[in-house]
Formats: structure tokens, sequence, C-alpha cells
């Protein structure tokens, strides 16, 4: 049995080894534990050569995503595409022994790589021109004051101070949001699909009408917060405690899941 060395557990998350956005990543690839629901996005910068020159993550997850996706990057620096292809579970715990009960953590490290890869060689992933960071999302509200109806995909803004900021409208899909403080912000009508809120403060916030499907937010603070005819359905996540909301939601099914999908599409 695997005695993890706890000392480098530690000190890897303490550190957030590779734990960052890149701007000039050749591929951004997002990737969901089904297991647990967290989310993970992987950056790859290769050369002329297809070589990995630099490798990142950012993920939802809790200390043993981080240790696996950050070993999982680590190992990515300087190898092939070919090399990548061929990583498996065994081979990156030779970075990082796991205890036996949590071997699922490299494996989802390992997919969530070579989803990467796969979303490199076919020309998918997240496009550039929808690439928005945290900078880009900061100055815009700092220019008009609001961030009404913006197109904030996949935007990662943890541990922010957003109280109060009016998001109506705004596209949040696949947003990592957790840790922010959003006291009476107002996201009446926006697009939070599959969004983290984990640890959020969102006391007073406004979710009038905004689709909540696949969203956590397992351990916010939702005192106040007004779910009235918000979308949600079987992956919106919320403590045992927090179901209450569901009462003044709306449950999407299947069909309606696949119509709105469709129509963003188009």
């Amino acid at each position: 049995m695997a005695v993890m060395d706890f000392a480098r557990y530690k000190e890897i998350n303490d550190q957030r080894l590779n734990y960052r956005e890149m701007d000039d990543a050749s591929v951004v690839s997002y990737y969901r534990n089904t297991g647990c629901g967290d989310g993970y996005r992987i950056y790859l910068r290769l050369d002329q050569n297809q070589v990995v020159s630099d490798a990142s993550y950012t993920t939802t997850g809790c200390g043993f995503g981080v240790v696996a996706l950050a070993m999982a990057t680590e190992y990515a620096k300087g190898k092939s595409i070919a090399d990548l292809k061929n990583l498996t579970p065994e081979i990156l715990e030779t970075l990082f022994e796991f205890p036996e009960r949590r071997k699922n953590y490299p494996e989802s490290a390992v997919a969530a790589l070579k989803k990467a890869v796969e979303d490199y060689e076919s020309g998918q992933g997240v496009p550039k021109e929808k690439r928005v960071t945290k900078t880009q999302t900061m100055e815009l509200l700092t220019k008009q004051g609001h961030l009404r109806s913006a197109s904030l995909s996949s935007v990662m803004l943890e541990k922010e101070n957003l109280n109060g900021v009016d998001f109506s409208g705004a596209d949040l899909h696949n947003a990592f949001l957790q840790n922010s403080s959003f006291v009476g912000a107002n996201f009446s009508g926006a697009n939070l699909k599959a969004s983290f809120f984990n640890g959020a403060d969102l006391r007073n916030a406004n979710f009038r009408g905004a689709d909540l499907r696949f969203a956590k937010l397992a351990s916010a603070n939702i005192e106040g917060a007004d779910f009235t005819d918000a979308i949600y359905d079987i992956g919106t996540r919320v403590d045992q405690k927090q179901m209450y909301i569901f009462d003044v939601m709306k449950k999407a099914g299947k069909d309606l899941y696949l119509q709105k999908e469709e129509e963003s599409s188009v």
C-alpha cells in the first residue's frame, strides 16, 4: 500500500505548482471530472517541433486534484505529442504516488491532458477569440462600470471582490468563480451553465431567470439571494441545507437543454 508523501503534497498545494492561466497557449482545453464534477483547464504551448515548451492548469478541485494536475503538467514539459499520448496513470505516479483510494485523481489528470492533445490536433478547445482572462475582464469592468451581457465564458475570477457588479445577461458558461465575493451582485438572466461558485459569498445576489444547469454552489453563502425562476437540472449542486432554493427555481429537462445548446451554437 502506498504511503503518501504528505510534506510534498502540502508543498505542491502551497506553491500551486503550474497553477496559472497562459495567455499564449497553443491550446486551452476544458475537462470535467464526471466523478466529482470538478472542472479542469489545461494550457499547453508547443514549439515548431511539436514539443511542449510550457504547460499549466487551473481547477476547481481539491488538493489531490491540484497535485495530480501539477504532476501532469510538469510531466508534459519537454515532451512530444507522442509522449503525451502514451502517458498512463502509472507513469504519472512515478512523480507522485497517490493512496489507493485516490487513484482516480491521476487517472482524471491523464485523461484531461490527453483531451488537451486531442483538442490541439483537431483544432478544438477554447478558441483564441473566446479566451477571456481575468485581466481583460477587470479592465472591461473598470472601463464601463458593469459587465452586463459580456461574453465571459470560461473566465477565471477566483478570490475577487465583485460585490454589487451587474452581470445581468452575461455569458459565464464554465466560469471559475469560486471563493469570490458577489454580495448584492446581479446575475439575472445570465448564462451560468457549468459555472463554479464553490465557497463564494452570494449574499443578496440576484439570480432571477439565470441558467444554473450543472453549476456548483457548494459551501457558498446564499443568504438572501433570489433564485426565482432560475433554471436548474440534475447536475446543479448545492449543500443539503440549501436545497430549499429549488422550490422557486425551474427544472429543465433534457429536451430543453439540447434545444438551448442548439440555439447557442447557431
